[in-house]
Parts: C-alpha cells; sequence; structure tokens
C-alpha cells in the first residue's frame, strides 16, 4: 500500500494550487488504495479448472471410478452412465468451490487481472469520483480528475465538457503516463506532481485566469 507523508501530500496541494493559479480550471485529485478484487475473473478461472481438471483427472485414470473406490462405492459392477455423469459433475462442482476459494485470496483475484479489466473497473470508479466530487458542477464545466487506484497500476484522467471539445485525448494519456512514471520509480508524490503541471498547461492554455473564477472544489489529495 502506498502511504504519503504529510509533507508530500502538502506538495501535491501547492501543485494543484499554482496550477489553477493559471487558470479557470478546476484540478481535482483521487488516490484509491483499496485491493480490488474481481469476482467475474475468478469465477471465470475457476469454471476453466472445473471444465479442465475432471477432464484431465479422467485422462489419468483418476475419474469417476476412482473417485467411487476411494469413497467406498466400489462394486463389482461398472458404474452405470448415470452414476458416472453424477460423479463427474461433482467433480466439478467440487474443483469450482475450491478454485474459487483458492485463486480469491491469490494474487489471481487482483494483481494479476487483465490490464483490460482493471482499467474497465477503475474507469466506473473514477466516473462515480467525478460526480461524488461534484467536479462536473464547475461553473464553466472545466474540472480535471485525476484518479489512481494504487492496487490495480492504473491511472484515469476524466475532464469535464467543456475540456474534451479543445484538448486532444493524446494529451491526457501523456498526463496519465507522467502519473504512472512517478508510481513505478517510486515516487508517487512527483508523479502527482508531473501530472498536475501537465494538465495545469493545457487549461492555463484554454481557460485561463479570469478576474471573478472562485476555487470552487479542494486543492488537495483525497484519499478514497
Amino acid at each position: 500500500m502506498v502511504e504519503l507523508t504529510p509533507s508530500e501530500q502538502a506538495q501535491i496541494a501547492a501543485a494543484i494550487e499554482a496550477a489553477e493559479a493559471r487558470t479557470d480550471g478546476e484540478i481535482v485529485c483521487t488516490l484509491s488504495v483499496e485491493r480490488h478484487r474481481y469476482v467475474e475473473w475468478v469465477l471465470a478461472l475457476a469454471a476453466a479448472a472445473a471444465f479442465l481438471v475432471p477432464v484431465l483427472l479422467t485422462a489419468l485414470n483418476l475419474g469417476p471410478t476412482f473417485f467411487a473406490f476411494l469413497f467406498g462405492q466400489w462394486q463389482s459392477e461398472p458404474l452405470s452412465d448415470w452414476q458416472t455423469v453424477e460423479i463427474f459433475a461433482l467433480m466439478q462442482v467440487t474443483v469450482l468451490i475450491l478454485a474459487t476459494l483458492a485463486l480469491w485470496w491469490s494474487p489471481f483475484a487482483q494483481r494479476w487481472v487483465p490490464l483490460s479489466i482493471r482499467r474497465d473497473r477503475v474507469h466506473e470508479i473514477a466516473l462515480k469520483q467525478f460526480l461524488t466530487r461534484g467536479i462536473h458542477l464547475t461553473a464553466g464545466r472545466t474540472g480535471v480528475l485525476i484518479h489512481v487506484s494504487f492496487e490495480d497500476h492504473v491511472v484515469e484522467v476524466i475532464a469535464d465538457e467543456s475540456i474534451y471539445s479543445k484538448v486532444p485525448q493524446d494529451h491526457w494519456a501523456e498526463t496519465a503516463a507522467a502519473l504512472l512514471k512517478g508510481i513505478r520509480s517510486g515516487n508517487t508524490a512527483q508523479g502527482f506532481v508531473d501530472a498536475i503541471a501537465l494538465a495545469g498547461d493545457v487549461l492555463a492554455t484554454h481557460f485561463p485566469k479570469s478576474d471573478h473564477n472562485p476555487d470552487e472544489l479542494p486543492n488537495r489529495l483525497v484519499i478514497v
């Protein structure tokens, strides 16, 4: 888990204030330290295991007949087709349950989830933060959210509609990349500062500071 000292958080707050001093835009930074687990991914892996493991066991002569003997159900007559199906289904259910429990508490449930799945989840969380923090309610619709899900290793930048009409998407990808670079180097605070500077530059270009523009949103890192 990332831990930012009060000094580092103050550094981020100062960067937000400096950026907003040049623009009517608003920048909000949020950091999620929650370790998300992905139920759909775990169940998909467990279902694959439930399909493959009984087949492999059967190929190794450890299938329904073996389990019938193992649990004292051995009989002189071969298992009927129905008994074979029942035992095979029981094997699948058992593997499904055991695999789900094992995977849920393993890195497969979070760290090793495909990036596309992690990005979708973080995007949903970032959108909720965008709405919850009232970024969409700024007077000029010029709010920007820089959101980091530390455990997922994903950065999401969301800009309000007035900004999207003027700023190309490549710029926000560059902003996210700057933050990720800082995180990967072990300096999360500097990553935020660099990303805030990039966001501030483009906001100052398209939405320069006017005489009547109140500071509408908090100038600090919000840990969620």
